[in-house]
């Protein structure tokens, strides 16, 4: 079971969103020093019960994608990427009709050659997927709900915006993502990764994320 997914039992607390004491953004009335990442972005609440319930495809969990992307984690099965390529990691795309693009913003994670290999052979979401070695993935900003300074109600006809850390809107926004910018990007086709991954024990062992 990838690392990533949400699963029925990490429900959705519902705390009341207020104007921060500063007077500049969003906080929550009963705000705790966990609910805030190191750049100071208001984040959503959810439970943490892996393996609780059943899996909620293709949800993924708000503190365990954090966690990912900020930490280069492979999505899948949680093993560190740096450590296994420190100059390169690998993302896996669904397929938009373009490469990955040089400055490309996504919210997923890397992933090992072995777990991109199972992905797009199971996951119905990167069935058509693009792939690419990424160089310099940063941390560009979040993905959240966008809220109206006067009302403190989320801004009517937004859905899902991505603001960047350093634009001002980012004090009104209530995280459940964080965004990547991938820089360094040279494509690759998984095709060509079967014989790196056969000499992983990854590919010989699934990890314990990818057993039923």
């Amino acid at each position: 079971m990838p690392y990533v997914t949400a699963w029925s039992a990490e429900t959705y607390p519902a705390p009341t969103v207020v104007l921060h004491r500063t007077g500049r953004g969003i906080g929550y009335a009963d705000e705790t020093q966990y609910d805030r990442d190191m750049d100071g972005v208001l984040w959503v609440r959810q439970a943490i019960a892996r393996g609780v319930g059943r899996a909620l495809f293709p949800t993924v969990h708000a503190l365990r994608q954090r966690r990912v992307v900020s930490r280069l984690l492979c999505q899948v099965c949680g093993v560190d990427t740096l450590e296994l390529d420190p100059e390169r990691q690998l993302f896996v795309l669904k397929e938009v009709g373009r490469p990955v693009g040089e400055g490309e913003l996504t919210t997923a994670a890397p992933v090992c050659p072995p777990c991109a290999l199972i992905a797009v052979r199971h996951c119905p979401h990167l069935r058509e997927h693009v792939a690419a070695w990424v160089a310099r993935p940063v941390c560009w900003g979040v993905a959240g709900i966008l809220y109206d300074p006067n009302s403190l109600q989320p801004v009517p006809g937004e859905d899902v915006v991505q603001v960047a850390y350093d634009d001002p809107a980012i004090r009104w926004v209530l995280a459940t993502r964080q965004v990547l910018s991938l820089q360094g990007c040279i494509a690759v086709d998984l095709n060509d990764l079967t014989g790196l991954a056969a000499k992983s024990s990854l590919a010989e062992a699934p990890p314990p994320f990818l057993r039923s």
